[in-house]
């Protein structure tokens, strides 16, 4: 069954699952689908946001995953129980977002809409026409007017999630590499170090240290679950032993400071050796290996600055630099003590 804008069709289980699919490729903008759940007609704050980000609500209602099938075609799907929503909670958007380039762009777009039952026909809500723009409600499931039933309409609505910008808005900052100098951003740049065969690739944990234009500081890394956040703040996320820089917020970052710190008694970077990986979304890889000096007894290495210029570039400068570690400080504190974040650390678990 096909939904066009505007057109509802009545949702009589107590839950239902949203698919949404898309093609992925070189020069293809990613996208993703995202539920906000309104109360009188807005968001309460930023919890109200499911996304691949921040896979559940708070209150267990909504829940976002994510797969890859054999073909590369990636897929979102957002599981909504209808029964288990606040009575709050009037409306719940469906929300695709592009990054890296419009909507109109990425083959393949749809969405549909499968109820919790046997004998419920799945409901396709139109995608086509979508030209421009990088939000997009497709949907939305909402209470009838007695409050007590869910309906899910079509919308293919530009979403008003975001303050609208100045008709002559300036450009975004840029991202410079070093060496090549060449411009990183917008997309993600990705960061990984990939240990050399047999020169102790375990128990190496890729960190950063970040600081917003507003202010905030904090640490991304493996301890203490710290994983971060691609689409909230900071905009940065680390997945297993890859990182991640959201360079379309790069407008909201003053500095971030990517580094290894080593875990166990004994170890130094003596005993290891691998190369730094640095590969933006636009623009040339920056890759350059790590040659600890002989006799080098430091925990902690310091790979990448990323910091805020008179030009309102963010500049990307190479690094390198292995710390002298004190007794019973951390690497992380060291790091911190070196480059001034002043940081309070506590003790974190794995």
């Amino acid at each position: 069954m096909l939904l066009r804008r505007g057109e509802s069709v009545r949702l009589p289980t107590a839950e239902v699952r949203l698919e949404f699919g898309r093609g992925t490729g070189p020069g293809i903008p990613r996208a993703d689908m995202c539920a906000l759940l309104l109360a009188g007609g807005a968001p309460r704050g930023a919890g109200d946001l499911v996304d691949a980000d921040v896979p559940e609500h708070a209150s267990g209602a909504v829940t976002h995953a994510r797969s890859t099938a054999e073909d590369g075609t990636v897929v979102d799907t957002l599981v909504i129980g209808l029964a288990s929503l606040e009575r709050a909670i009037t409306t719940v958007l469906v929300v695709i977002r592009a990054e890296g380039g419009p909507l109109g762009r990425i083959p393949g777009l749809r969405l549909h809409a499968l109820p919790a039952g046997a004998h419920q026909e799945a409901v396709r809500l139109d995608c086509g026409g979508v030209t421009g723009g990088r939000m997009l409600v497709v949907g939305e499931c909402y209470r009838d007017a007695a409050g007590e039933r869910w309906r899910l309409r079509a919308v293919a609505l530009a979403a008003p999630l975001l303050p609208a910008k100045p008709r002559h808005a300036p450009p975004p900052p840029r991202v410079v590499l070093p060496a090549a100098g060449t411009c990183a951003g917008p997309g993600l740049l990705r960061i990984a170090f990939e240990a050399a065969e047999d020169h102790g690739g375990t128990g190496v944990d890729l960190c950063a240290l970040f600081e917003l234009a507003d202010g905030r500081t904090g640490v991304v890394q493996p301890l203490g679950g710290a994983a971060g956040a691609l689409r909230l703040p900071p905009y940065v996320r680390l997945d297993g032993d890859r990182l991640a820089v959201n360079l379309d917020h790069a407008e909201r970052f003053r500095r971030i400071l990517v580094f290894l710190a080593l875990r166990g008694p004994g170890r130094t970077f003596a005993d290891v050796r691998g190369t730094v990986t640095v590969r933006p979304e636009h623009g040339h890889a920056q890759d350059f290996g790590l040659e600890p000096p002989d006799g080098c007894d430091s925990t902690a290495c310091a790979l990448l600055l990323l910091t805020r210029e008179g030009d309102d570039a963010l500049r990307v400068r190479r690094e390198a630099r292995y710390l002298a570690v004190r007794e019973g400080v951390s690497p992380q504190r060291t790091v911190d003590y070196a480059y001034g974040w002043g940081l309070a650390w506590t003790p974190a678990t794995s």
